[in-house]
C-alpha cells in the first residue's frame, strides 16, 4: 500500500510544472474572469484589431450561483487586456434570453422570484464599466412574464433574441455561444 502512494505521489509531482502557473483575475474584471498566461502561443495577437463578440446567453442552470456565461465575458475582457489589447479594442454585447434572461434581474426582483439578492449583480455592473452591453430578448420576457421594471439598470430590451444577433452580427460581431 506504501508503494502505491509512493507511485501516486511521484506521478503527481513530476506533472507539477504542468500546473505551476496560477489563474490570476483582472486587470479589467478584478475578482472574476480568472486566465492562465499562454507565453508560448504560436498566434500573435493583430496592434490595433478591434475585437467585436456577441455572447449568446441562454443558459443559467442554478439561480443561487453566478452565470458562467457572464464569468467568460469577465474572462474574454481579462486576457485580452492581460495581453495588450486596448479596452476600447473590445466591444462585446450580452444577449440574453430564455432562462439566462433572470440574470438581468435588479436585486428586488431577483429577491421576490428567487429569495436572494442577484448573484450576478455586482459583475453585471462590472461588466457594463468595462463597456459591455447588455440586451434582453423581449420575447423571452413576455413568455416568462417579466416587466421592464425588474430589469437592472444596465439591460436594455430589444424585440427578440433572435433580432439583436442578426443585427450585431451584421455590423460585424462575432458570435460566441
Amino acid at each position: 500500500m506504501r508503494l502505491l502512494i509512493l507511485v501516486a505521489i511521484t506521478g503527481l509531482l513530476s506533472c507539477l510544472p504542468c500546473f505551476a502557473d496560477e489563474p490570476s483575475f483582472g486587470p479589467v474584471v478584478e475578482g472574476y474572469g480568472p486566465t492562465y498566461p499562454i507565453n508560448d502561443r504560436d498566434v500573435v495577437l493583430q496592434d490595433g484589431f478591434v475585437y467585436k463578440a456577441v455572447f449568446d446567453a441562454v443558459e443559467n442552470p442554478d439561480e443561487k450561483r453566478l452565470n458562467t456565461g457572464l464569468v467568460s465575458v469577465a474572462r474574454y475582457l481579462n486576457m485580452h487586456a492581460r495581453n495588450g489589447v486596448p479596452v476600447a479594442n473590445m466591444q462585446l454585447a450580452v444577449v440574453a434570453h430564455g432562462p439566462a434572461l433572470k440574470t438581468l434581474l435588479n436585486d428586488d426582483a431577483y429577491r421576490s422570484r428567487y429569495g436572494i439578492e442577484n448573484p450576478n449583480g455586482e459583475l453585471l455592473q462590472r461588466l457594463a464599466d468595462a463597456g459591455v452591453q447588455f440586451y434582453v430578448c423581449g420575447q423571452s420576457m413576455a413568455f416568462g412574464g417579466f416587466e421592464k421594471t425588474e430589469l437592472a439598470s444596465v439591460a436594455r430590451i430589444a424585440l427578440s433574441a433572435m433580432t439583436m444577433l442578426t443585427v450585431l452580427q451584421s455590423d460585424g460581431y462575432a458570435l460566441l455561444r
